[in-house]
């Protein structure tokens, strides 16, 4: 019987540092099916891999290839990699707001970019999601006039917009764990029950042993490479 490929997979990937990361990757490899979770645990010397830029095809191996829905990104057409994006939600570790657009613009902004869905579909979809992590509606306005503990929750909603095949979460409860790990963990959970994989990077040892991210692999950032532990 054929298996489907994987949603993400790394192939003996290897990228240099460059001065936007922390570290290089190098050798890794690892493979997420639909509504898989895998949990990697950052060196606190070392939060800012390329490992999530490459992920999305953003970041071209020096080695190996990294192929999503069994496709190498690097053999895709700019425009089928641009659409193949419309289908990855990512919350940004530094952020990533737009700062001359509003926060419910930079909400949808994706969305409208690579689905016909009206704006008004959109936001409403956008407002439920915010209540379910614990804003009183859609945040708007410049992202400059809020706290960065709400912009996070704001991120949150902006990556699970769309429902898409494949999320990329990096360090998203940093500094909020305690506000944000149950509406985040149950909105994952459901986003898995879909088919969604998800990829999510922490520092926080509180996330790393909370037992209600039911992670399929847990693996260790040790420098530039990869380690599988036991789950």
């Amino acid at each position: 019987m054929h298996l489907p490929a994987p949603i993400l997979a790394f192939e003996d990937v290897a990228i240099e540092s460059n001065p936007q990361y922390e570290s290089a990757i190098w050798n890794i490899s690892f493979a997420l099916g639909p509504g898989e979770l895998l949990l990697v645990l950052l060196d606190r010397e070392h939060r800012l891999l390329p490992l999530a830029d490459a992920a999305a095809g953003l970041e071209r191996p020096l080695e190996g290839r990294v192929r999503f829905g069994g496709r190498d990104w690097q053999t895709l057409s700019a425009d089928d990699a641009a659409a193949e994006r419309g289908r990855i939600g990512r919350t940004f570790a530094e952020g990533g707001w737009v700062s001359n657009l509003d926060v419910e613009e930079n909400i949808i902004l994706a969305q409208r970019h690579h689905t016909q869905r009206s704006e008004t579909e959109l936001l409403d979809e956008a407002a439920t999601l915010a209540r379910q992590f614990g804003l009183p509606g859609l945040p708007v306005g410049n992202p400059s006039a809020y706290r960065r503990q709400d912009l996070q929750k704001a991120g949150c909603v902006r990556a699970c917009l769309g429902e898409p095949v494949l999320l990329i979460v990096e360090r998203p409860t940093e500094d909020v764990y305690a506000d944000l790990i149950a509406p985040l963990v149950n909105v994952l959970l459901a986003a898995r029950r879909r088919g969604t994989a998800v990829l999510w990077t922490t520092t926080d040892l509180s996330v790393w042993d909370d037992p209600g991210l039911r992670p399929t692999a847990r693996c260790r950032m040790f420098g530039s490479r990869l380690h599988m532990v036991p789950n």
